[in-house]
């Protein structure tokens, strides 16, 4: 039998003991977003074998979403054993899984497909922090409009001023239905994401930032460690009247980020055009290849 505890802020001291393990940099196995996404997902997380294990719910719990374990255990073993109970328990069966992750023990019991929309960018802080050469030109360009018209100062977010930027969050959230109103649903689903990571803000060990004009946010980041040496920006969201306060915030923010983290993840682009031409306008320095393997 194996135990399966709801994903949690109090779980993170025991999700923090595998960092030093963790080499997976994909944005699935962030512990901010395990949690803040668990009230659609029903984020759940055990300790077989010494590996950390963290699995996800579709289709009503019928559906059981593994990702891949992390720590010094057999790995194959602990597919078998996820093998094992999910036929036991009558529930379809998939892991989310790198590249690198697909062994025979994969090739032979899944069904595997690639899943672009869902690859996540990877870039170096050190790039998104200089912006250097001439294939960022106009991410500078767009600084130097910003620049030349407003006044602005950077604020440090935490725990007792996060208030400030939810006024932003409400008003991006109303153009963004007045735009694509199908999309509701979606739109409140990430408000109330956002909500949760920022009443959770240290219990998630988490870091923002916004720019702010005559007191006023127009701009703000958050995200957290995937591991010791990645960081994963979660929500970056900017009142585009402000022409340029995108390519600002996320400047500014890799400007302060602790050095200690060589990459920042800035996550997938869910399928989106405009969204998968901005990342890839930055030029990341790789492209998480992620895969959905179903049990046979």
């Amino acid at each position: 039998m194996i135990n399966f505890k709801p994903i949690e802020p109090k779980d993170r001291e025991i999700f923090e003991r595998f960092y030093p393990l963790k080499t997976i940099q994909n944005s699935e196995s962030s512990f901010a977003n395990l949690c803040a996404y668990s009230f659609i997902y029903n984020g759940e997380w055990a300790i077989i074998d010494n590996c950390l294990v963290t699995r996800i719910h579709f289709e009503k719990n019928s559906h059981i979403c593994y990702h891949y374990p992390i720590g010094n255990g057999d790995k194959d073993k602990i597919i078998e054993k996820l093998i094992n109970y999910s036929k036991e328990n009558n529930v379809v069966m998939s892991v989310i899984c790198e590249k690198k992750d697909r062994k025979p023990c994969f090739e032979h019991n899944f069904n595997i497909k690639e899943e672009r929309d869902f690859f996540d960018y990877l870039y170096l802080r050190e790039d998104l922090a200089d912006l250097k050469g001439k294939k960022l030109q106009p991410k500078r360009n767009h600084i130097n409009k910003f620049n030349a018209k407003y006044k602005w100062d950077y604020v440090e977010i935490n725990a007792k001023n996060y208030h400030s930027c939810l006024s932003l969050l409400n008003t991006w959230q109303e153009r963004a239905i007045e735009k694509n109103p199908e999309l509701k649903p979606d739109y409140e689903k990430e408000k109330k994401v956002i909500e949760y990571l920022f009443s959770n803000f240290d219990a998630l060990d988490l870091k923002a930032g916004a720019i702010r004009v005559e007191e006023k946010i127009i701009a703000f980041t958050i995200g957290s460690k995937i591991n010791n040496f990645t960081f994963d920006i979660h929500i970056e969201k900017a009142d585009r009247d402000f022409e340029g306060a995108f390519a600002l915030i996320n400047r500014e923010f890799a400007k302060r980020l602790d050095t200690s983290y060589k990459f920042i993840n800035r996550e997938e682009d869910l399928g989106i055009e405009g969204l998968r031409k901005a990342k890839l306008s930055y030029l990341p320095i790789k492209l998480i290849e992620k895969y959905i393997a179903t049990l046979k």
